[in-house]
């Protein structure tokens, strides 16, 4: 197994996967396996809210979406952090398309797992939280202030 670093946040990353470079500055990390076929995407974005805000607007955003169904949605306990994890499933015409995000706030910073596959399957479970178990967070990198936020580096 791999470890990721960006200086911020480690964690491990599964074999078989290609890292694909991220499109946004919040994206993290980004790795495919087309043979499963699944990603996963490790994000962090600055923010000012808690989890049950975060969910409320997960869930209203996406119960106003016909296409998308909220499977499961609720708090969980990971590695003694409690964690918001939502699991939704939409259609791309051919096939029923599954996420399940895990989001964790710390220090200002919403760190989100997501992983996407072409499928429900419970045998995944200790697949994703082997993943988010190996998270360490190092320094949080977003600093929040005065309505605003900055990369956390050393000045």
């Amino acid at each position: 197994m791999t470890l990721f670093s960006n200086g911020f946040s480690t964690l491990k990353m599964p074999e078989g996967y290609d890292q694909i470079p991220p499109k946004d500055e919040f994206t993290d990390l980004y790795l495919v396996n087309t043979a499963i076929p699944m990603s996963i995407k490790f994000s962090t974005t600055p923010t000012l809210s808690g989890l049950p805000e975060i969910m409320e607007g997960i869930e209203n955003n996406l119960k106003n979406n016909d296409k998308i169904e909220i499977v499961a949605s609720d708090f969980t306990v990971i590695n003694g952090k409690i964690f918001y994890m939502i699991v939704s499933a939409f259609s791309d015409g051919e096939n029923q398309i599954r996420r399940n995000e895990f989001l964790y706030v710390e220090d200002d910073n919403l760190y989100i797992f997501e992983f996407t596959y072409p499928y429900a399957d419970r045998e995944l479970d200790d697949f994703y939280l082997d993943i988010i178990r190996s998270l360490k967070i190092i320094v949080p990198k977003y600093i929040v202030e005065n309505g605003s936020y900055r990369l956390n580096k050393e000045e």
